[in-house]
């Protein structure tokens, strides 16, 4: 058990979470169950299975890509993007990301609803509202023809920050490798 809480830890100090486990544990300290449950699930939460009910709400997700050939059209200021991110080598886009459900049945068997304000910021295509399924810690993002249109691994920066790391797949809309999400209202079903 020493082990896991350890490797837990490991884990947890390397992906930088915000995590809060409260105070340290000294060595030859009795440990109660409650103590250690309550720094447990909050590990888990950090880097066990995510969860529909995790991902549920209003996230403000940015995008970056690099600058290096050019600044993206869709990331210029003058095409409503964010433009060049102070002097570095990235540009960004921002937009709305809205997930919610009309059951609570796993997004697995019972697809939830997916929209964004803009679609440039997940994707190179106009699509801007579908179908979603989580699957294996991975979101699979469909169009309203049910159509694939990006697949992200998900990692949980923390409970109220995530990103969208592409699996390298096109599908047709050459999905932005790199974007950032933070909660900005959680939600129930719809």
């Amino acid at each position: 058990m020493k082990k896991l809480l350890f490797i837990s830890l490991f884990l947890v100090a390397n992906v930088n979470s915000d995590v809060d486990l409260g105070e340290d544990f000294a060595a030859g300290d009795l440990v109660t169950a409650d103590a250690f449950n309550t720094k447990f699930n909050a590990l888990n939460g950090v880097v066990g299975e995510i969860v529909d009910a995790d991902l549920l709400g209003n996230w403000e997700c940015t995008a970056y890509k690099d600058i290096a050939d050019g600044i993206d059209e869709d990331f210029q200021i003058a095409n409503g993007g964010n433009g060049q991110v102070g002097n570095g080598f990235f540009a960004s886009n921002t937009g709305i990301l809205s997930l919610t459900e009309l059951d609570t049945e796993s997004s697995l068997t019972s697809p939830k609803s997916w929209s964004i304000t803009r679609s440039d910021v997940i994707h190179r295509s106009s699509t801007t509202s579908g179908a979603y399924s989580l699957l294996a810690n991975k979101i699979w993002f469909y169009d309203t023809q049910k159509i694939l249109v990006a697949g992200f691994y998900i990692n949980m920066l923390s409970s109220t920050k995530i990103s969208l790391i592409t699996d390298g797949q096109m599908y047709g809309s050459f999905p932005n490798e790199n974007i950032i999400c933070e909660i900005i209202t959680e939600s129930e079903s719809e």
